[in-house]
């Protein structure tokens, strides 16, 4: 399979100029990017070296079924760590590292934006560009 992109199909986030901005930043660090909410998700972006790790549409479609299925839980552990550390703020990101990726769930009131990058990528210059845009929306 070839490199997958589609347009931003949600509307809380700039999906589109937060993933201009982390593929300038990264380059090919970046392997994926998706905007979700409780129910459905939009894969934006999938690099050619990660969808040459499926045979099939169907294959790709799976997996992306599976990790889909734990994203309404972003929504219910943002309110559980909000109600427990109530004086640090909103929660805006969680994080996952292994060995051969990292993931970024940036949430906000109904939707998130996923975001995978190789283990090497600046992860905090990500991490800045993701808050001015969502700052400037704001």
């Amino acid at each position: 399979m070839a490199t997958i992109e589609n347009d931003s199909s949600f509307d809380e986030f700039d999906a589109e100029t937060i993933l201009e901005e982390i593929r300038e930043i990264c380059g090919e660090q970046v392997l994926s990017f998706a905007e979700y909410d409780a129910e459905t998700y939009n894969l934006m972006y999938l690099s050619e070296g990660m969808a040459a790790q499926f045979d099939t549409r169907e294959g790709l479609e799976d997996l992306s079924d599976r990790i889909h299925s734990d994203y309404r839980l972003d929504f219910a552990e943002r309110d559980m760590y909000e109600d427990v550390y109530a004086e640090l703020g909103e929660v805006r990101a969680f994080s996952v590292f292994f060995d051969q990726l990292v993931i970024f769930r940036f949430v906000g009131d109904r939707t998130g934006l996923y975001v995978s990058l190789h283990p090497d990528a600046p992860f905090n210059r990500v991490i800045d560009a993701v808050y001015d845009v969502i700052g400037a929306e704001s």
